[in-house]
C-alpha cells in the first residue's frame, strides 16, 4: 500500500498545482517461461485506452526491437491495480512497460533503457497531443 499511497499523493499534488500527469508502470519479464524462449525485447500493456502504449510500441519497433502488443501479459481490472486505478479511473494517459529481464540485468543496460524511454516517452506523448 505505501507504493500506491505515494502515487495517489503525487497525482493529487499535480492536480492541485494544475500540472499534467501520465502514469507509467515499469515491470520486467523472464526471458523464458516454461522452457520456451520469449522473443520480445519489451512489451506495452494496456486495457481500455491504448493510445500511449501503441504510440510507444510503434516507436520502439522503429528502433528494430521486437515488442509485444499486450503480450506476454495484458492489463485487466482483475489482474492489475496501477493502470486501472491510477491511470484509467482518472482519465490519464498511461502505459505499462515490460522489459525482458536479461536486457536490464546490468547497470549499463538499465541506463540504456532509461535513456531510450526518456527520449521516446515525450515523443509518444507529443504525438497524442498533436492528434
Amino acid at each position: 500500500m505505501p507504493y500506491h499511497e505515494r502515487i495517489e499523493e503525487e497525482l493529487k499534488r499535480r492536480r492541485r498545482l494544475d500540472r499534467p500527469a501520465v502514469v507509467i508502470a515499469l515491470h520486467s519479464f523472464t526471458p523464458t517461461f516454461k522452457g520456451v524462449a520469449r522473443p520480445w525485447h519489451a512489451a506495452l500493456l494496456y486495457n481500455r485506452d491504448p493510445r500511449l502504449a501503441r504510440r510507444l510500441l510503434a516507436l520502439l519497433r522503429e528502433e528494430g526491437l521486437t515488442v509485444g502488443d499486450n503480450e506476454p501479459y495484458f492489463v485487466s481490472d482483475a489482474t492489475d491495480y496501477t493502470i486501472p486505478v491510477h491511470g484509467e479511473r482518472r482519465g490519464l494517459l498511461h502505459a505499462l512497460i515490460e522489459i525482458r529481464q536479461d536486457l536490464v540485468a546490468s547497470d549499463r543496460n538499465q541506463h540504456g533503457w532509461a535513456i531510450r524511454l526518456a527520449r521516446l516517452l515525450p515523443q509518444a506523448h507529443a504525438a497524442i497531443a498533436a492528434s
